[in-house]
This record gives structure tokens, sequence and C-alpha cells, in this order.
């Protein structure tokens, strides 16, 4: 890149936005009886709009509802191809996350302990395919790496 580019990039300015507020407590924009009735036009062409036309969607989250919200963290998960696809179509009849099914799942095993031991070595016995699995894939890229 020349001088004479860099420099015309360096003195550019950047158009300024104005700074928006963040605060949770604070009023929503006003909708009008217009705009809303255009809503629901569009929400009734929706195949389940009938399930959800009993929820309240105004409503609004004060300071003290914040310490009923469950604290989540992000997390990956690899899953066999085949249980990944079952485990997806059944979540997406059910309407229903992944993540969501994996917590319910949990609570179940911990209110049944002797299910929850019965799935327990039904994991371990996985884990010990699984590790044998990684073991021979890295043996096979060894031997490639050798003779390549």
């Amino acid at each position: 890149m020349n001088e004479d580019a860099l420099e015309r990039l360096m003195q550019r300015q950047r158009p300024s936005v104005p700074p928006r507020s963040e605060g949770l407590g604070q009023a929503l924009p006003q909708v009008t009886s217009h705009q809303l009735q255009e809503s629901e036009s569009a929400i009734s062409r929706y195949s389940d709009a009938d399930e959800s036309a009993g929820v309240d969607v105004s409503m609004s989250v004060g300071q003290g509802d914040t310490s009923e919200l469950p604290e989540l963290v992000r997390t990956t998960t690899r899953l066999e191809a085949e249980i990944n696809n079952a485990l997806r179509h059944l979540c997406m009849d059910e309407k229903i996350t992944k993540e969501v099914w994996f917590e319910a799942a949990y609570q179940y095993l911990v209110e049944h302990p002797k299910v929850m031991k019965v799935v327990n070595g039904i994991a371990k016995e996985r884990y010990q395919r699984r590790k044998r699995a990684a073991e021979l894939r890295k043996l096979e890229t060894m031997q490639k790496r050798l003779k390549g």
C-alpha cells in the first residue's frame, strides 16, 4: 500500500452515532394501535399463532425480576452423528432446544438415582469406546505422516 493511500485512510473521519441508553428500567417506545393491528395480521400467518395467542407479551423486566433468571453458560457438545440427528428431530418435534432437553434429562436423573447409575454405566462404556477410537485415529494419522 503506498503512503498516499495510507495517509488518506488515516485522515478519514468515521461517522459518529449518538450514544444509546442501556438502562433496563427505562420505558419502551409506545406502539400505536395501527402498528399493533399490522403486527397481529403478520403473526396470524404463522401456523402456531393460535398457541401463543394467550401469551402476554407486554411484560416488562423490573429491577427485582433478574434474581429469578437462571445463569446460563455457553458450552459445546460433541455427539455421534446418528444421535445428534435423532435428538435434533426429537427437539424440533417437541419445539424445544437440545440444551433444554439435556437439562430436563439431567434433572430427571437426579430425582431417580437408580436410573442415574444405569445411565452413568452406559456413559462410562461409551467413553471408553470414544477413547479407543481417538487413539486409533491418532495412530492412523501418525502412520500417514511417517509414510508420506
